[in-house]
């Protein structure tokens, strides 16, 4: 009785279950294909999502020890299995492969690729006890999917989703059926159904690699499910997975939107969307989970899945604030200091020297972040850069403590970020974790100190920062014969440079040359 109130869906009074696909007779080849919304996300996210698959793998077959399945089943090339069977035997657990896959390199897929002869191959093996692998593979080999799913530890009803929706009726994508055991349609064409559900039961995720449960549930709110899950995500803690647990159960919460046309779905998230193959239909066929959060590197849209841009009122922008807590300085002349101490003769002369070397920040800086100037003076430099650029949070570091306290007048909301000290020492600026999108210095400087201190900066410019812009400019350039040789002779390397002969990312190179370390 539990289990047959389990797969009957709630239904809204008035409304009508949604139907089943109208299918077409025609299968695609199954794929899988990514795309970010943009860098940040990627940069964030993807490795995030890469440790959560690879925690997953261990979680399947650790959850055997902590008793809450019998069997796990996982693939493993032939090098894998022969490192991993050691680990598995070690635990008092046996590995038997029961079939041979064709590589994909992808996390899910809905069939598996017959392996073709000299071409990569995975095994796909069943971890357990002895006695339960061997029940495994008499269940393998009877095709009896009742007792493979019990091993397994799915739940009585999924499995009887299972047995229905994949087996009987040869779908290869559940997510339909799974949507409408969950909730009515949400449109008159019964070709739209919202679902909620907690996090733990989502399973539009698996594409990328991302689940809390192994099997395929029957309801976006099967409570069977969400038992499982539980234990899973206990496991993966036990077993020092924490953030990868958190992040994964934060992945799950967003809002995702499944849609199906002509045997294609798309799966699209806050942060990426996915193509896939799925059963072909002539109508599309979309499912939306709500979800309860949003990520903050998520896009911005005004269709689901994505949140809608905040529109303020004029006088609540950022833009209109700053503009009447520096309406006074704006209008006002600018101090004596505020090119001197820079070493400008006039505010022209800097602004002309600036420009360039913006331009390279703000491009360098698309997904904003923290950026240090090291040599800051009093961060006019540095205002510019934060005024262009989105996201972008300024720190600063200088020897001459009056030039420092310009720089926290010039940018009082940022007052606390501008540090007098030397840019060679490692708490001027480099407080322990910290980590800064973009650094900016003048290679002259490295010049000027002890191989030991520069060595040391480079170092931590290497380990510490994710871009690094270079500039220079007057006797610098002119005494090093160009910026290329000068970054050189301070073992760096340009990458690649902007309008401004002047100014150029760069990397740090491992050795010096010999006649470029002298500036001959």
């Amino acid at each position: 009785m539990a289990e047959q109130l389990l797969e009957t869906p709630r239904i809204e009074p008035g409304r009508a279950a949604a139907p089943a696909m109208e299918r077409l007779d025609y299968a695609l080849p199954d794929f899988t294909r990514f795309m970010w919304v943009g860098d940040q996300a990627r940069d964030v996210w993807q490795p995030r999502l890469e440790r959560v698959t690879n925690a997953w793998l261990e979680i399947e077959w650790r959850a055997v020890l902590a008793g809450v399945r019998s069997c796990a089943v996982t693939m493993a090339s032939p090098e894998e299995l022969l490192a991993q069977a050691p680990q598995w035997a070690a635990e008092g657990l046996s590995a038997l492969p029961v079939e041979m896959v064709g590589f994909t390199g992808q996390p899910y897929a809905a069939t598996s690729a017959a392996a073709e002869p000299g071409e990569p191959f995975v095994f796909r093996l069943v971890i357990g006890r002895p006695s339960d692998v061997a029940a495994f593979k008499r269940a393998w080999d009877a095709a009896d999917q009742e007792a493979i799913g019990d091993l397994l530890g799915y739940p009585p009803c999924c499995r009887e989703f299972f047995r229905r929706v994949w087996v009987d009726d040869a779908m290869v994508d559940t997510t339909w059926p799974m949507a409408a055991a969950t909730a009515a349609p949400s449109d008159d064409d019964a070709t739209v159904i919202d679902v909620d559900g907690p996090a733990q039961a989502n399973i539009l995720w698996r594409w990328m690699g991302a689940r809390a449960v192994p099997h395929l549930p029957c309801r976006f709110d099967c409570p069977a499910t969400l038992e499982l899950a539980d234990r899973l995500v206990a496991v993966g803690r036990a077993c020092g997975f924490g953030p990868e647990m958190d992040w994964l159960l934060e992945v799950l919460s967003w809002p995702v939107e499944w849609s199906a046309l002509h045997g294609i779905a798309e799966i699209k998230t806050p942060v990426l969307k996915v193509s896939t193959r799925t059963d072909a239909t002539a109508r599309r066929y979309v499912v939306r989970h709500r979800g309860e959060s949003y990520p903050v590197e998520g896009a911005q849209g005004l269709s689901f899945p994505f949140q809608a841009p905040v529109k303020l009122r004029l006088t609540g922008t950022r833009g209109f604030q700053r503009g009447i807590e520096h309406a006074v300085a704006v209008n006002a002349p600018r101090p004596s200091w505020y090119a001197t101490d820079n070493g400008f003769d006039s505010i022209a002369a800097m602004e002309d020297a600036h420009r360039p070397i913006v331009a390279a920040a703000v491009a360098a800086l698309a997904a904003g972040g923290d950026v240090v100037d090291l040599g800051c003076g009093n961060g006019a430099l540095l205002d510019k850069i934060a005024s262009a650029a989105r996201g972008v949070v300024p720190f600063g570091v200088d020897l001459d403590p009056a030039r420092v306290e310009h720089a926290r007048t010039l940018r009082r909301e940022d007052a606390a970020n501008f540090v007098a000290g030397d840019i060679f020492d490692d708490g001027a600026i480099w407080s322990p974790g910290k980590r800064f999108a973009l650094a900016i210095v003048m290679p002259g400087r490295f010049l000027e100190a002890g191989p030991e201190r520069a060595s040391a900066l480079r170092e931590r410019l290497r380990t510490r920062c994710d871009q690094l812009l270079v500039y220079a400019y007057g006797d610098w350039l002119a005494r090093a014969g160009g910026l290329p040789l000068l970054a050189r002779q301070a073992g760096l390397e340009l990458l690649d440079e902007y309008a401004s002969e002047r100014v150029a990312l760069a990397t740090v190179v491992d050795k010096i040359p010999e006649e470029e370390r002298h500036g001959s």
